[in-house]
């Protein structure tokens, strides 16, 4: 129970660490779900459900800059919203102070290459809650593409996959557009199907996927705001 509880105070402790940099940089203000460009919901004869958002613009991001955050989400930093003389707190919460618990790099990648968030190959951990009370996502992921145009990975329980996220991004006159899609369901036939509509909507269901829609327009239009910075710091990080 104590270890429990001291987990409970670092956590709180990151998160107003990361509230507090960001209300010093004057963008503690989330974006609204209105900022989406278009978001979809629906269900596959299969039982697959399919989440689509696309956000709004990422202003002052070039490709490579989202391709090194992604890459680096594991860091650390001590950016306090003006310099880097602050407390150390992790990237993971800057990019979402409320709901972000922690990502965690499980797995070099393929050849040893140093995974410091995700890499390509590589198996890393997320764990967060939608708007902070809800839905609670503790799992493991399997990077299958990481570069300068998309970001995917499986998601992986129970040894099987039941989920993908895709992310792709490229350029536009004012940073980069973003588009997230979320697959989650099993594709196995007959065992994967009954999974998808007697077992996994009791886990993710529609209502699911309206949260993890706040939750990913949040942090997605956060990111204008704490990855310039940081990636301009980017080799004082070892």
């Amino acid at each position: 129970m104590k270890g429990n509880d001291n987990n409970k105070l670092r956590l709180r402790k990151q998160r107003l660490l990361a509230r507090a940099a960001l209300k010093r940089a004057g963008n503690v203000k989330f974006k609204p779900v209105t900022s989406a460009k278009w978001v979809n919901v629906s269900r596959a004869w299969n039982g697959v459900l399919l989440v689509q958002i696309e956000h709004d613009n990422i202003r002052g991001v070039t490709p490579e800059m989202m391709r090194w955050w992604f890459e680096n989400l594991g860091r650390t930093t001590t950016w306090n919203g003006i310099d880097f003389s602050g407390p150390e707190i992790t990237f993971y919460h800057l990019w979402h102070h409320r709901d972000h618990i922690k990502v965690i790099p499980l797995t070099s990648g393929p050849n040893g290459e140093p995974n410091h968030g995700f890499f390509p190959g590589a198996k890393s951990m997320i764990q967060e809650q939608f708007n902070d009370f809800h839905d609670k996502v503790h799992h493991t992921m399997l990077t299958t593409r990481l570069d300068g145009r998309e970001f995917t990975f499986l998601i992986k329980q129970f040894g099987m996959t039941v989920g993908r996220i895709t992310h792709t991004y490229s350029s536009t006159e004012d940073g980069i557009s973003f588009y997230a899609e979320t697959e989650i369901g099993s594709k196995i036939p007959v065992f994967g199907w009954l999974l998808n509509w007697f077992v996994i909507p009791w886990v993710y269901s529609k209502k699911t996927a309206e949260h993890w829609i706040r939750h990913n327009i949040e942090e997605t239009g956060r990111t204008e705001d704490v990855l310039p910075p940081l990636y301009a710091a980017r080799d004082t990080f070892i």
